[in-house]
């Protein structure tokens, strides 16, 4: 095993960000290099894990990364290696690739070199637009780091050769992400103590993109944000960002994963069904939950609507009938319980699942790699519908009807499918909604198809081209412009 040889960091390269990260807590940070990947450095921050996450979604916009995202995947799933058939982990390896191309996406997992999180990084390896880069975050517990100790200083640029280990509780860091933030909750060779910390900063990240009560405009997430010496400023200003959840098997600290970002924190999931344990269970779970409902609808329509006592008890039963359905795909996950460990802290997986069924149904998505109709899947069609979906909620009043579209639109103009657009809004009253925003995008974005389906529903250019401010600010926006800026900047 190597060993991570610390170099230090001038400290007049980098004083805006030191004095930033020593003002919100941090407690080491640093530059990594990878002897598989020598021409990559990767940032690392260490932070305690009762930080204010919305100092660290600051940080990450305004010194990891050219733009802010216009999507964020965060994918989680078995650290161990899995099983997927080289058909579809190619497919999947190009439609998150192209997804991530599309949109302007973040990309967050564990961090590891191992399982998915290697699979990942193995992918952002291949980008075929190297002027294009993708941010790849990885979130770990502190003390599961391989040679974490070594990484305990403030401002060193250290060679990390760490190779993986057959020593339990610990494991080496994938060398293709570009950014690590690791969670110091005090424990040693453990992991899992980041999955709060995790959860937190998606919910930050997202600020609300499906909720239907959003203060903040979703539809300025072009914007870009100026950088600031200090990260204590009001972070309302930051727009609010969809971010979606892709797990790939899994077991226990997936299924916590899968509870924080669905339940806590309003963040629809997607599941590969038939990659085995946690994805196979909500799969099943899922299946059986509508089978009872809807099944108990029919028979209790009445019972059901007129009596509260009755809907109690009838989700107590159902509740019943599916622990006792899925106890063996429980008890592979969770295994035996061990007597000796308190009742509050043993494993219960199907507690978390049944939270995530009875509270956030519609945002679990399944699907099924291994089904006859997917055998052409298009993963990032598959994300923007389970984004939509994500968006309808049962407020149906016309403020938010009309929230909810404007998020719609926003969402396939990134994705850059008119014809998806075209497909849900077929009224013209579904059009009665502000474009002006969504029109200066398409412009931004050279959408043409955009920009000739929003004229054709009363967008007028000449209110933009009476604004001297907003047709300079488009004009800047130009990829010439940026040219002759970064040549300014140079010279």
């Amino acid at each position: 095993m190597g060993k991570i040889l610390p170099i230090p960091t001038p400290n007049d390269v980098h004083e805006i960000v030191q004095d930033s990260l020593t003002s919100i807590g941090v407690k080491s940070y640093g530059t990594l290099t990878f002897p598989r990947n020598k021409s990559h450095q990767a940032d690392f921050i260490r932070v305690p894990d009762n930080i204010n996450v919305n100092y660290v979604k600051e940080f990450l916009y305004r010194y990891c990364s050219h733009e802010c995202p216009s999507l964020v995947i965060s994918i989680t799933g078995d650290a161990k290696d899995f099983e997927m058939k080289p058909k579809i982990i190619r497919q999947f390896r190009r439609d998150l690739l192209k997804v991530a191309q599309t949109t302007g996406t973040w990309i967050i997992t564990g961090g590891m070199d191992t399982g998915i999180m290697k699979l990942v990084g193995e992918i952002v390896q291949i980008n075929p637009d190297p002027s294009r880069p993708i941010p790849l975050i990885g979130i770990a517990t502190w003390g599961y780091v391989s040679g974490h100790e070594q990484l305990d200083a403030q401002g060193i640029h250290a060679y990390y050769s760490k190779s993986l280990s057959n020593k339990k509780g610990e494991a080496p860091l994938e060398p293709n992400h570009t950014n690590f933030i690791f969670v110091d909750d005090g424990s040693e060779r453990t992991h899992g103590g980041e999955i709060v910390f995790r959860g937190k900063l998606e919910k930050a990240i997202s600020n609300g993109f499906f909720s239907s009560k959003t203060q903040t405009d979703a539809l300025t997430a072009y914007r870009t944000l100026v950088a600031a010496q200090s990260l204590r400023t009001d972070s309302s200003d930051i727009a609010p960002v969809p971010v979606v959840l892709i797990v790939v098997e899994g077991g226990p600290n997936t299924i916590r994963t899968v509870k924080e970002a669905v339940v806590e924190n309003n963040i629809p999931a997607v599941f590969l069904d038939g990659t085995g344990r946690c994805c196979d269970l909500f799969a099943k779970a899922l299946h059986l939950y509508k089978e009872h409902y809807q099944h108990d609808e029919l028979a209790n329509e009445t019972l059901i609507k007129t009596n509260l006592s009755f809907s109690f008890s009838r989700d107590e039963e159902i509740k019943n009938k599916l622990r006792e359905e899925l106890k063996d795909a429980v008890y592979a996950i969770d295994g035996p319980s061990d007597p000796s460990t308190p009742t509050n802290k043993r494993n219960d997986s199907f507690e978390l699942v049944y939270e995530c069924l009875h509270k956030r149904r519609n945002f679990l998505n399944i699907i099924n790699l291994y089904s006859r109709d997917s055998i052409e899947l298009d993963f990032d069609l598959i994300i923007l519908k389970v984004l939509l979906n994500a968006t309808s909620g049962s407020d149906t009043s016309k403020q938010n009807m009309q929230r909810k579209l404007e998020k719609q639109l926003y969402l396939v103009l990134e994705w850059n499918r008119e014809d998806i657009a075209k497909d849900f809004v077929k009224n013209d009253a579904d059009w009665n909604i502000n474009l002006r925003k969504l029109f200066l995008l398409a412009l931004r974005h050279n959408r043409a198809a955009f920009v000739e389906l929003f004229l054709d529903h009363d967008s007028s250019l000449m209110n933009i081209f009476n604004d001297p401010s907003e047709l300079r600010e488009l004009y800047m926006d130009t990829d010439e412009m940026k040219e002759v800026n970064e040549i300014e900047k140079c010279t």
